[in-house]
C-alpha cells in the first residue's frame, strides 16, 4: 500500500493488539482513536480499514495489490465510507449522518465487512451525534466504525461510552526522530520541530512541510518590533490578519504558557520554546502571573473559537490580543 495506508512505527503495539481480537474473531463493532493531534490516529484508522477490507485475510497487513485494495488505494470502495466535515472548522452534519446510518444498514457489496471513518468525530454537533447512536447501538453485521478524535471529551458520553477505546500517545524522542530522520537530515532541527510540536512526529513533519518555523521566525522578530515600539498592535494584526490564525494564536498561547511555566520557577526542561529564552525571561520579568494566565487562557478560547467555525472578525480579535501583549511590558 502507498504510505499513507500503513501503519507508522509506534503504532505497533496497538496494532498488534487489534490483529489478535480480529484473528479471535473478538473485534468491537466500533472504536474510538483518541490522542493528542499529530500521533497518527487517522493514518492508523485508514492502515486498520484497507486491512479489515483485504481479500488476504491471514496477511497482518493490507497487501497493496489485490481488488480491494486497489479499490481502498483509488478511493473507489462501495464498503468503505469516510466522513469529515465540508471544510476545517465545521460540522460534521445531520444529514451526513444519516448517510452513515442508511450506509451502516446494508449489506457490504464485495461480501465483505463494511467500515466507516469519522473524522474529527467530535464535529458532530448534539443532533448528528443523536442520530448516530441508533447504529452504534444496533450495528449492521459486520460493520466496524472507526471513529478519530484529539478532543473526546467534546464529544457525547453515549457516544464514547458505545466504543472501545484505542489510546494513541506521543512515541518515544528516539523513535520519533528516526522516522523523522526518513524525511528532514537536519538533527537540530528535527529536535527543534519535536520540542516545537510536543513531541508529535506528524505534527512536527507537517509544520516542516508547510514551512512553519519560517512563518514563527517572522512573528518572533514582528513581537520583538511590537515592544520596540516600530509597529502598533492594529498595524501588525492587519499584517497578520490572512495567515493561519489557529496556528498563529497556537504560538502566542505558547510563548505565554511558557511564562507561566517560568514565573512559577518550572525546570528549564519543561520550557517548550526553548530558543526564545530571552524574550521569556523578559516577559516573566514584567508582567505579573495571574495576567499572563489570563491572556493565555483567553488566546486559547480564540483558538478553539476558530477551530469550531466560529465567524469571528480575525483583525479586530488579534488587535485585541497584541494590544494586551504589549499591555504586559509596559
Amino acid at each position: 500500500m502507498k504510505e499513507n495506508w500503513q501503519i507508522l512505527p509506534w503504532h505497533q503495539n496497538l496494532w498488534q493488539s487489534l490483529m489478535g481480537q480480529e484473528q479471535s474473531d473478538r473485534l468491537a463493532h466500533a472504536y474510538l482513536l483518541r490522542g493528542v493531534p499529530g500521533v497518527g490516529k487517522f493514518q492508523f484508522a485508514k492502515a486498520l480499514a484497507a486491512q479489515l477490507l483485504c481479500e488476504h485475510i491471514e496477511t497482518e497487513y493490507a497487501c497493496g495489490h489485490c481488488k480491494e485494495c486497489e479499490l481502498v488505494k483509488a478511493g473507489t470502495h462501495p464498503d468503505l465510507l469516510f466522513v469529515e466535515p465540508d471544510a476545517a472548522g465545521k460540522p460534521i452534519k445531520i444529514d451526513q449522518v444519516r448517510r452513515v446510518n442508511e450506509f451502516a444498514r446494508k449489506t457490504a457489496q464485495q461480501g465483505g465487512r463494511r467500515i466507516v471513518v469519522m473524522n474529527p468525530a467530535e464535529a458532530m454537533n448534539i443532533n448528528s451525534a443523536n442520530a448516530l447512536l441508533k447504529s452504534l447501538e444496533e450495528p449492521g453485521n459486520n460493520t466496524v466504525f472507526l471513529l478519530v478524535s484529539a478532543r473526546a471529551g467534546d464529544m457525547l458520553p453515549t457516544i464514547r461510552s458505545r466504543c472501545q477505546l484505542l489510546p494513541f500517545s506521543v512515541p518515544p524522542t528516539d523513535v520519533a526522530t528516526k522516522w523523522l530522520s526518513e524525511h528532514i537530515t537536519d538533527q537540530m532541527l528535527i529536535e527543534q520541530l519535536l520540542v516545537l510540536a510536543g513531541g508529535a512526529p506528524a505534527f512536527a513533519r507537517d509544520m516542516f512541510d508547510q514551512g512553519a518555523l519560517e512563518l514563527r521566525g517572522k512573528l518572533i522578530n514582528a513581537m520583538a518590533d511590537l515592544f520596540r515600539g516600530d509597529i502598533t498592535p492594529v498595524e501588525l494584526a492587519k499584517e497578520w490578519q490572512n495567515t493561519d490564525s489557529s496556528q498563529l494564536l497556537g504560538w502566542l498561547a505558547s510563548w505565554l504558557d511558557d511564562v507561566v511555566r517560568i514565573g512559577l520557577g518550572a525546570e528549564d526542561s519543561s520550557i517548550r520554546n526553548r530558543d526564545l529564552t530571552k524574550m521569556l525571561n523578559y516577559l516573566s520579568g514584567k508582567a505579573p502571573v495571574k495576567t499572563v494566565v489570563r491572556l493565555r487562557d483567553d488566546t486559547l478560547e480564540q483558538r478553539q473559537f476558530i477551530l469550531d467555525g466560529a465567524n469571528l472578525n480575525i483583525q479586530m480579535m488579534l488587535e485585541g490580543i497584541f494590544s494586551r501583549y504589549l499591555d504586559l511590558v509596559i
